[in-house]
């Protein structure tokens, strides 16, 4: 039996990034509706360069990703960036456009831990969607509605953590999961 599964994910956790490539590599990513939070909404937008303490620390994340991901392309960031518009322009891409919507997701997170850009700047939203053909993408009160529901979703779940799997069933996955685990949690 194939199960189905919720994916609470934040663009700026590089953990969340290197778990959507591996999905996508795996080809699951069909079995999972992806729900964007942000786990930490504080952060600035535009991104600020960051600070020592936050670098080092954005340095053992992507480490710990590429240990645990060595498939995974993953570089660092100089900052992580607020991911309020990246969530907000992502559901707006889904709701023009369920396939696109997914692309577009899929190249704003590769933006930020492949190329290293602001993904909190509208500019550069804009511009992948008319690179991906989706014109004229507005987010809307309901899209933004969307995302505060995603995000109490996530909280009444209680893990605080992303990445976070909810299975159809009920089951959990928190973190970054092998490709066996993955595999496992989607098949038993």
């Amino acid at each position: 039996m194939k199960h189905r599964a919720v994916l609470f994910s934040d663009f700026n956790c590089p953990f969340c990034y290197a778990l959507e490539e591996r999905l996508v590599a795996l080809h699951l990513s069909a079995s999972v509706d992806w729900k964007g939070v942000q786990h930490d909404p504080g952060l600035p937008e535009p991104r600020q360069i960051a600070n020592f303490a936050v670098s080092r620390a954005l340095e053992r994340e992507v480490v710990h990703v590429k240990e645990l991901a060595p498939e995974v392309d993953i570089a660092f960031p100089v900052g992580k960036p607020n991911t309020r518009r990246a969530l907000e322009y992502s559901i707006a891409a889904a709701r023009k456009d369920a396939m696109l919507g997914l692309v577009y997701r899929h190249t704003v997170a590769r933006e930020m831990w492949v190329n290293g850009e602001d993904i909190s700047d509208e500019v550069l939203l804009s511009k992948i969607a008319h690179q991906l053909g989706l014109t004229d993408l507005n987010v809307s009160e309901a899209d933004r509605a969307k995302a505060q529901q995603w995000q109490s979703e996530w909280e009444q779940v209680g893990t605080g953590a992303v990445p976070t799997l909810v299975r159809d069933d009920g089951r959990v996955l928190a973190g970054l999961a092998s490709t066996a685990d993955l595999q496992k949690f989607f098949t038993e």
